[in-house]
C-alpha cells in the first residue's frame, strides 16, 4: 500500500481532483489546508510592518499563500491510476508552482477495509 500526497496552490481543482478519483475507484481521501515553507517565512518578515499587518486584517484572510494538500491511501497496483488520473486534472506538475505529488510505503492500516 501506497500513502499519495498532493500539494497544490490551485485549491479550486480539490472537489475535481476527488471527484476524478471516485470515478477510478478511489474510495475515500483527505483534504486539509496547508501553507508552504517559503509563504510562511515571506509572511513573517512582511508582517513586521504595521502597515502590512493593518492591510491584512482589514482586508480579511490572504488566500494567496494558501494551497490545499490531499492525501490517500491506495493498493500498489492502484497508484499508477491515482498519479494519471490526478495530473489529468491539474496539469503538468513539473511547471513551476502547479504542485507536488509524491508517494510513501504505508506498513498498516487501521479502520479502513
Amino acid at each position: 500500500m501506497q500513502a499519495i500526497f498532493l500539494v497544490i496552490k490551485q485549491t479550486e481543482l480539490v472537489d475535481s481532483i476527488m471527484s476524478a478519483l471516485a470515478e477510478v475507484g478511489i474510495r475515500g481521501g483527505t483534504a486539509i489546508d496547508s501553507v508552504g515553507m517559503a509563504s510562511s517565512i515571506t509572511r513573517m518578515s512582511n508582517n513586521l510592518a504595521m502597515v502590512q499587518l493593518l492591510r491584512g486584517i482589514l482586508s480579511g484572510e490572504d488566500d494567496s499563500h494558501k494551497s490545499k494538500t490531499i492525501f490517500v491511501i491506495v493498493k500498489d497496483e492502484q497508484v499508477d491510476d491515482v498519479r494519471k488520473t490526478i495530473t489529468g486534472v491539474t496539469g503538468d506538475l513539473s511547471k513551476p508552482n502547479a504542485g507536488i505529488m509524491f508517494g510513501l510505503p504505508v506498513s498498516f492500516v487501521d479502520g479502513i477495509s
